[in-house]
């Protein structure tokens, strides 16, 4: 053999191997392609409770698109610290998400200075729900608006009261910002479970209460709404102003979202984008949240992310003026 017959035999040689290689390495690929087991996703609240029950209803329809279990882990305590650092110290994988939510990421790393997480150590996947906050009052409370009780408490200081879920909860802090902007003057009751039953006896004045736990009671006839803290008004509550008709600029609630370990990639994040936006977009899932009292949102990760940094600074503001500090 020539020793350019030999050259040629060994180029086609060479190139088979190669072309053998590269199917065997993109069988390989796609044999692996995220996901290729199951995938938990991490509340950090108790079963039963309103982030519990919509993630839950959103990881049921994400395993089938997915066609990987989705499981929820519940890890409830600490001012949703647990759940939020589980995730966040998880492999950066797509195997490990957290149904985020505003206290553990906008509000916790103002509240606490030895945090052992950081809002920067999660990737925003989809916003999914909004949580108002209803302000109510009892339904034979002599208020019928907001102007009504704040200037009955600027007129007796510190006579009125309100309740909340705890110095530096949501609801505490979104009252704050309330009081701020009015300069009126109550007393705060803080109670385990938020004081709801108290409201409802009239042993406080009002609330800030979570539109899931209030419009049951509103449609009861046991809580009167007078506004809420959204952007805008809810579909649930047509009639009632939203806060920030009156006080612009007050839009204090709560949210639910999916987030990932920081460093995830973006193929994973693509990958997990794309279902979940379907399903925050689908008619069965925004009627479900409308039944609970909650607002559906969506829309793609770098709108969430935009979202977060104004909700980071809008909480942080609050919590600085008026110097809340938890450790």
């Amino acid at each position: 053999m020539s020793i350019n017959r030999f050259r040629a035999a060994l180029s086609r040689r060479t190139a088979s191997v190669l072309t053998a290689a590269m199917l065997v390495g993109g069988s390989v690929f796609a044999q692996t392609a995220f996901p290729t087991k199951p995938i938990r996703l991490v509340v950090a609240t108790p079963a039963g409770t309103s982030p519990d029950v919509s993630a839950r209803f959103v990881a049921e329809r994400l395993s089938r698109d997915l066609g990987q279990p989705v499981l929820v882990d519940n890890k409830p305590g600490a001012s949703s610290i647990i759940g939020a650092d589980t995730v966040a110290k998880a492999p950066a994988d797509g195997y490990t998400l957290f149904y985020g939510t505003a206290p553990a990421i906008s509000l916790n790393p103002h509240l606490f200075t030895k945090l052992p997480y950081k809002s920067s150590d999660f990737v925003p996947i989809i916003h999914l729900v909004d949580v108002p906050f209803v302000l109510s009052v009892r339904t034979s409370s002599p208020y019928k608006s907001v102007d009504e009780v704040l200037q009955a408490a600027k007129q007796q200081p510190g006579k009125l009261t309100y309740a909340s879920h705890g110095p530096g909860t949501p609801n505490h802090v979104a009252m704050l910002e309330l009081l701020q902007k009015t300069g009126a003057t109550m007393t705060h009751v803080p109670y385990k479970d938020g004081g709801i039953l108290d409201l409802m006896s009239g042993v406080v004045d009002w609330a800030f209460v979570a539109s899931a736990d209030a419009i049951p009671q509103i449609k009861g006839g046991k809580l009167r709404a007078l506004a809420v803290s959204a952007n805008g008004r809810m579909p649930s509550l047509p009639g009632i102003p939203a806060l920030s008709e009156s006080f612009p600029g007050s839009q204090l609630y709560s949210w639910n979202g999916i987030l990932a370990p920081r460093g995830t990639p973006a193929e994973v994040v693509d990958r997990l984008s794309a279902p979940l936006q379907k399903i925050a977009a689908s008619t069965e899932f925004r009627q479900y949240l409308l039944e609970l009292g909650l607002i559906p949102a969506g829309g793609t990760p770098a709108e969430f992310r935009s979202f977060l940094a104004k909700d980071y600074e809008n909480w942080g503001a609050v919590v600085k003026q008026n110097n809340i500090r938890l450790d």
